[in-house]
């Protein structure tokens, strides 16, 4: 009897840790910054960022399966991160207004876009 207890008890405490576990990786966590982009969940999150030029932007990559962030062109700004791993970091600095679209190659239907404006700040 004590025995089935036991193993009654293990299996609530395993049931409690499982269901606390999915609820923790189902969230998508929130940039970190302004300039952040967070992979999380086969999403760039925030999916669009708008940005001042000159600014650089950060992606990180939260899920445990290798992304990259890509832009492939041959007019303006392509950057590519290459294979991203677990808590991989990569950085790009935008220096010309305009739209960036991007994507992760090993998964296409993932992506995101920086919008990059003027600063505001009025020419003298």
């Amino acid at each position: 009897m004590r025995a089935l207890g036991i193993r009654a008890a293990i299996i609530g405490l395993a049931l409690s840790a499982c269901s606390s576990a999915s609820t923790q990786t189902g969230s998508s966590p929130n940039p970190a910054s302004a300039n952040e982009v967070v992979i999380s969940d086969y999403k760039f999150v925030p999916r669009t960022l708008t940005v001042p030029v000159g600014t650089t932007v950060t992606w990180i990559n939260g899920d445990v399966v290798a992304h990259t962030v890509t832009r492939r062109t041959l007019a303006d700004e392509p950057f590519d991160s290459g294979l991203l791993g677990n808590r991989g970091v990569f950085s790009h600095t935008f220096r010309a207004v305009g739209s960036y679209s991007y994507l992760c190659l090993p998964h296409a239907s993932m992506q995101g876009t920086i919008v990059v404006e003027e600063t505001g700040v009025p020419n003298p």
